[in-house]
């Protein structure tokens, strides 16, 4: 099937970037949300967004004009009933999300698509809130949507083929780089980028180091585009606490998300959308000393290393390959090397023997995926050995 017209419900920040998204490729959107007042800031960040695209040279005024028309906002379901494919983009609660798909089920055609910008939450859920589970799939989007270009299109054991494939050929037509992955919890990069969250946040409780300090040392290494606690500021710090405590309920302790950070969501400090900031003041520059040269050393290693071992356990439960696993990083995360590729080029046996160490000294979520143990016992122990995580693919070995 082909998806001619699509429906966004949530018109926040990401459901206005995903409308602007599919428009910008000529494709007529109806997006709906019970505040108007919300609808009309969509609009706004909508024309806003088309608009750079003129001042870049990327888009005419008249067709930045044509693209905007084609948004039809609503406070109204009713103006989704001859959509091909609806996404809800409302927030991240599975109760919430399970009832507006449940209500869309009843509302729209039989052969509609109902998908879920779900960050990390269950899309099997989802599907069994709707007499449609065939049908019920999760897109993915990543922060900000409208440039980032990943879209994890996650699949259920009830997903339809044809459904998918609708799926893929709209976000690719949309000029998305869609990956196709199972339904479990976190999916690929949230899974990976919240385990590396995590230990992050652990450092800065052992240590007392400053937010600003920690994010200066990673972003200054060059793993990371932003420092962490800069990006869940941007995110939102509701929404990475959600994600971080369904992450724990479903994989474990690992993913335990920081006491202050918990603090900080009940004070109303929810990062950059509220005034009063999250782990930064809003409106202040924030400075703290840098960290000393071991610290850092430390602190940059526990990031590299909880990210390599989380990356590996994906490779052992999801149908990809360590490239796609690297690469859906980079799109979505930005991450400047995946995180396999860093474990190939240190060597996966002084990896394996630094997670070992860190299990010894009692850091958690370091115990050894089975991938890594594999490659290490055939001697397949990254760059200079010639196979490793990445090398294993193309030489038809254990890790695909």
């Amino acid at each position: 099937m082909f998806v001619e017209r699509v429906g966004i419900v949530g018109a926040g920040t990401m459901g206005a970037d995903i409308a602007a998204v599919v428009a910008l490729r000529g494709i007529p959107v109806r997006i709906c949300d019970v505040d108007p007042g919300q609808l009309t800031r969509a609009a706004s960040r909508i024309q806003s967004l088309l608009d750079q695209r003129v001042r870049r040279g990327r888009l005419t005024a008249a067709a930045a004009a044509d693209r905007v028309a084609l948004v039809a906002p609503s406070t109204d379901w009713a103006a989704l009933t001859d959509v091909d494919l609806v996404v809800e983009a409302v927030p991240e609660r599975l109760e919430l999300k399970c009832q507006v798909l449940s209500q869309l089920d009843h509302q729209l055609p039989p052969l509609a698509i109902l998908a879920s910008n779900t960050s990390a939450q269950s899309v099997s859920v989802m599907a069994e809130a709707t007499g449609r589970a065939e049908r019920v799939i999760g897109c993915h989007f990543f922060f900000p949507a409208f440039t980032m270009p990943l879209v994890e299109v996650v699949r259920t054991p009830e997903t339809r083929p044809d459904v998918l494939a609708a799926a893929v050929g709209l976000w690719e037509e949309c000029r998305k780089l869609p990956l196709v992955v199972e339904d479990q919890p976190g999916f690929v990069v949230n899974r990976v980028l919240m385990r590396a969250l995590a230990e992050v946040f652990r450092f800065e409780e052992e240590t007392g180091a400053a937010p600003a300090s920690i994010d200066a040392a990673l972003a200054s290494s060059g793993l990371v585009p932003l420092g962490p606690f800069q990006l869940c500021d941007a995110l939102g710090l509701d929404v990475v606490s959600d994600v971080a405590g369904t992450l724990e309920r479903e994989l474990g302790k690992r993913f335990e998300p920081s006491a202050r950070l918990a603090d900080l969501v009940s004070a109303g400090r929810l990062g950059a959308k509220v005034p009063a900031g999250g782990f930064y003041v809003a409106g202040e520059e924030a400075t703290a000393p840098e960290l000393s040269d071991a610290a850092r050393s430390r602190l940059i290693r526990r990031f590299q290393l909880a990210a390599a071992n989380e990356a590996a356990r994906v490779l052992d439960e999801q149908p990809l390959s360590a490239r796609q696993i690297d690469l859906a990083l980079a799109a979505g995360a930005g991450l400047k090397r995946g995180p396999l590729a860093w474990a190939d080029q240190e060597g996966l046996d002084a990896v394996q023997h630094d997670m070992e160490e860190a299990s010894a000294l009692g850091l958690r979520g370091f115990e050894m995926p089975t991938s890594l143990d594999r490659l290490v016992r055939q001697g397949w122990t990254g760059v200079r050995a010639g196979r490793g995580f990445l090398g294993a693919a193309a030489a038809g070995g254990p890790s695909r």
